[in-house]
């Protein structure tokens, strides 16, 4: 899924719509985790945003992601295996895969996975606000053949 949220609203302009004063710092940020798909960190932010504005500290890093989540802007992910937080512009329901192997996490269309998103099923004492839903597992590479094979092609077992 591609983290084009915002295309075509430049920067600083969309900054401004939801009442962000667009510094340089904030600027940076929004530029590197609304054109990664990589789902990052607050520290992977900083040693990505400190290649282009060098004195970004931690600290504005975790206050500006912080805003952008309060604004809407990012949502909040949790990677229960390495208990980080990670940021994801992708503000849509979606669902995620994380591989264990490379600990990559992918955005999931919630078409894939026949999950309804209504829970009807739980009955009307029950208010559903938000699914968080995260796969663990491998992803398949493809091979020579057109068939798929683990990245560790020795092992035929699943997990």
């Amino acid at each position: 899924m591609s983290k084009a949220q915002h295309p075509s609203v430049p920067l600083r302009q969309r900054l401004r719509e939801v009442g962000i004063q667009p510094s340089a710092p904030r600027l940076a940020i929004a530029s590197y985790v609304w054109n990664t798909t990589s789902h990052p960190t607050a520290e992977e932010v900083k040693e990505e945003v400190e290649k282009t504005f060098p004195t970004v500290s931690l600290a504005t890093v975790y206050n500006t992601l912080r805003l952008f989540v309060e604004k809407g802007l990012l949502r909040e992910v949790q990677d229960y295996h390495t208990r980080a937080i990670r940021y994801d512009c992708n503000t849509k329901p979606h669902f995620h895969f994380v591989d264990s192997e490379t600990g990559e996490m992918l955005d999931l269309d919630p078409k894939m996975l026949r999950i309804s998103p209504e829970m009807s099923v739980l009955g009307k004492e029950f208010q559903i606000t938000e699914i968080e839903v995260t796969l663990h597992g491998r992803r398949l590479r493809k091979v020579k053949n057109g068939h798929r094979a683990r990245a560790d092609s020795e092992s035929n077992e699943m997990n």
